[in-house]
């Protein structure tokens, strides 16, 4: 899943929200976009539900930023 943001500032904060889980891949494809796959056995809709969650969580501590998700 891809994760860009409005504004590039928030990214640094972004990586440390998923930074804490080792079976999170985060790779920073430029200053304001992220993919993020997970390790195991989560399906692609499994993936996305999980990152749509962990974004509305971080989300709601960051309500000026916005986000587009994407496969």
């Amino acid at each position: 899943m891809r994760v860009k943001l409005s504004n590039p500032a928030l990214l640094r904060g972004l990586l440390a929200e998923f930074a804490f889980d080792a079976n999170v891949i985060v790779t920073q494809l430029s200053d304001d976009e992220v993919e993020v796959s997970f390790l195991g056995s989560l399906n692609a809709s499994a993936q996305q539900m999980e990152t749509e969650l962990r974004m509305r969580a971080w989300l709601s501590a960051h309500p000026e930023a916005i986000v587009v998700v994407r496969e």
